[in-house]
């Protein structure tokens, strides 16, 4: 069975912990050498642990960023870099997508046990009678890559409409030149594709080519304009999510994309990029309607904006 079969099992037996089980401890044993994580808990149905004690368990080099609030760890030819509140923490350059941030906590980062697994490319075995977690870390994380290691943040290569010529269309299983040739007039008529509900009306697609479709390719574009902030004023209130706003996350505002869209944000002054994860509606439009997004004061911190300042919004959009 390949590593990532026995990372999927992880997932699943992970997400059956008991919360109880946090209280008194999880054993983690990372190369038949046992780690006893006191302080791990859980968030949003995942266990976090100390990032610091988790790499350090298997020989890797941390060191904290005051300043960019980002921790980074070396190990073998694997480097993390995880900035605090961020839902996409970056291993070899790559980012890499969590669905429960890293948390600083009492001076102590603390990250998935889900993501820690899955960027070292390990094999993983929980044994719910002891509450440990065995760990078996790859001997050369290239095998990884050898047995078809992730390619990129989503999970794979697709195809971006907004970029790929006819004979790239049509290339694909169960699209016809035809319904490529379609699929490109309409793009060249109303302009870039923004979501799959505009793939779905143009008339050649038919519910069989849009399934194909979304199974083969991402929509790809770029906002320019200002950006902005909001911190502790909106601190703990609701988003138009209905989440709770947290000015530690690096979420964001924006007026029209979906609840849960992950966009890349580039400050132009200083050249400095962040990802964020939209949950909140907004900038105004009325008063402010040269304004695209909004940043959470973590988010906007990590780019260098202080106040507003032009950016440009780059949105990857997969079914």
């Amino acid at each position: 069975m390949k590593k990532y079969a026995y990372i999927l099992l992880l997932f699943l037996l992970i997400s059956c912990i008991p919360a109880t089980v946090a209280a008194s401890g999880i054993t983690v044993v990372i190369n038949g050498e046992y780690v006893e994580f006191s302080h791990a808990t859980f968030k949003g149905g995942r266990m976090l642990v100390p990032m610091r004690e988790m790499f350090a368990a298997v020989g890797a080099a941390v060191v904290w960023d005051k300043t960019r609030r980002t921790a980074f760890a070396v190990v073998d030819d694997v480097r993390v870099s995880i900035p605090s509140g961020s839902y996409l923490p970056m291993v070899n350059d790559d980012p890499m997508l969590i669905d429960v941030p890293a948390v600083l906590v009492d001076n102590r980062m603390y990250i998935p046990l889900r993501f820690a697994v899955e960027a070292l490319g390990a094999d993983v075995v929980w044994e719910a009678s002891t509450g440990t977690v065995f760990i078996i870390t790859a001997a050369d994380s290239r095998a990884v890559e050898q047995e078809g290691g992730k390619k990129d943040w989503n999970n794979g290569p697709k195809l971006d409409i907004n970029s790929a010529e006819l004979h790239s269309l049509a290339a694909l299983e169960g699209i016809s030149e035809a319904v490529a040739a379609a699929l490109l007039a309409y793009r060249d008529t109303i302009g870039l594709y923004r979501s799959f509900d505009q793939i779905r009306t143009v008339p050649s697609v038919t519910d069989a080519v849009f399934d194909v479709l979304t199974e083969y390719i991402r929509i790809v574009y770029t906002e320019k304009g200002i950006g902005s902030w909001y911190g502790e004023k909106f601190h703990g209130r609701k988003t138009s999510s209905g989440e709770v706003y947290d000015m530690y996350l690096h979420t964001a505002a924006h007026r029209t994309l979906p609840f849960g869209t992950m966009v890349k944000v580039t400050y132009l002054k200083t050249g400095h990029s962040v990802w964020v994860r939209i949950n909140d509606r907004g900038p105004c439009g009325i008063t402010h309607p040269e304004r695209i997004i909004d940043l959470s004061r973590a988010a906007a911190e990590a780019i260098g904006l202080r106040g507003i300042g032009p950016v440009v919004v780059e949105v990857i959009r997969e079914r």
